[in-house]
């Protein structure tokens, strides 16, 4: 085995992560719709010039480290919104306010056309507010008032415990597949064209939550299935690596791409844990 592409593809990681988290730290919000713009810019443009510079010392370094505070700052927004999600939905069961799914009409072929959310309380569950009611801009303004502007909210400790079991579970898995592939002697290879199917899969199911199917029930699912998705994608990537250092390949090319997507999958794994942690009762 070669362990200098191990070392080299293993410190890029840690050190992505490390500048990741730091970006994340400083950046909670965007503070300008011009921000996220010029933030999604920049990761696209900074992958571009890593994957230009990959073979090149120390050019590859510096776009790395650019790719992965981009990241970063991207993901503090990212966190901060499944944190006022997960306090908002305990908010709401202090209050005794519950929320449902229901169908507003038929589509010709008789599928759900349209569905959308609704509010009701325990002690009159006749009665639904729309997301957009005034009774729902009364309960998002006493939500921010009573918990977003305190310094310390009462479920602040609730949703940093979520956090940081994120952050087990996403370290456990990594040491978990990377086992799975060094004790294994199976060649993982032939997982890339199905995981390339089902991460476009994926995509397209993420665009339907987001747009389409407003359902908590269907949320969960895809958010499941991706962290399948990507747990897979690093037994994948821990089998290139492997089979990399076992022809001797010792190239910064290597070791970048490699990083690269270990790094992706590491970050996609904890984010999606993160989710459902969020979505959860």
């Amino acid at each position: 085995m070669n362990e200098v592409l191990f070392f080299k593809t293993f410190v890029l990681v840690g050190g992505m992560l490390v500048i990741t988290s730091i970006a994340a730290r400083i950046n909670k919000a965007y503070e300008t719709t011009l921000e996220s713009i010029l933030t999604i810019g920049g990761t696209f443009l900074t992958l571009f010039i890593v994957w230009n510079q990959a073979d090149v010392f120390p050019n590859n370094l510096y776009a790395l480290a650019a790719f992965s505070f981009c990241i970063g700052w991207s993901m503090g927004p990212t966190i901060t919104m499944f944190g006022v999600s997960f306090k908002f939905r305990k908010y709401r069961q202090k209050l005794g306010l519950k929320s449902k799914t229901v169908q507003m009409k038929k589509s010709f072929w008789g599928g759900d056309e349209n569905k959308k959310t609704v509010y009701f309380y325990v002690d009159s569950p006749e009665k639904t507010y729309e997301a957009d009611s005034q009774e729902m801009i009364q309960v998002h303004n006493r939500f921010k008032q009573e918990v977003l502007t305190q310094d310390h909210d009462p479920y602040s400790q609730k949703w940093q415990n979520n956090v940081f079991f994120a952050l087990v579970a996403t370290t456990l898995s990594v040491f978990m597949t990377a086992g799975i592939v060094y004790f294994s002697e199976t060649d993982f290879g032939f997982l890339g064209s199905f995981l390339f199917f089902f991460i476009l899969a994926f995509v397209i199911l993420r665009l339907f939550k987001a747009y389409v199917i407003k359902d908590s029930s269907f949320s969960m699912i895809q958010t499941i299935g991706g962290i399948v998705l990507f747990t897979f994608y690093l037994i994948y990537d821990f089998n290139r690596l492997e089979k990399a250092m076992a022809r001797g390949d010792e190239s910064w090319g290597t070791a970048v791409d490699l990083a690269v997507n270990i790094y992706l999958d590491i970050i996609n794994l904890f984010l999606l844990i993160l989710e459902a942690l969020s979505e959860s009762n």
